[in-house]
């Protein structure tokens, strides 16, 4: 059993990783630099990449906020 410092301290370390993923992946959403030179057409190749990209981070993004869920469950168990 984990103490009540060692959730909280996972649970600190959980939320910057969460806040880290949100700004990556608002960044992969965002129209690239690369593409603003060509007006809007930008390689299949890159854009196919970046959806790639935007789909790892997501799956990245959903584990860290179930963990988050986790160890908040654990720190405030509920009756049932």
């Amino acid at each position: 059993m984990e103490t009540k410092e060692e959730l909280n301290e996972q649970l600190k370390d959980i939320a910057v990783k969460i806040d880290k993923a949100v700004r990556r992946l608002k960044a992969l959403r965002r129209p690239s630099t690369e593409a603003a030179g060509t007006r809007g057409k930008a390689s299949f190749i890159t854009s196919r990449q970046r959806m790639i990209e935007v789909a790892e981070a997501e799956k990245r993004l959903d584990g860290l906020r179930q963990q988050e869920k986790e160890i908040r469950d654990k720190l405030h168990p509920r009756s049932r």
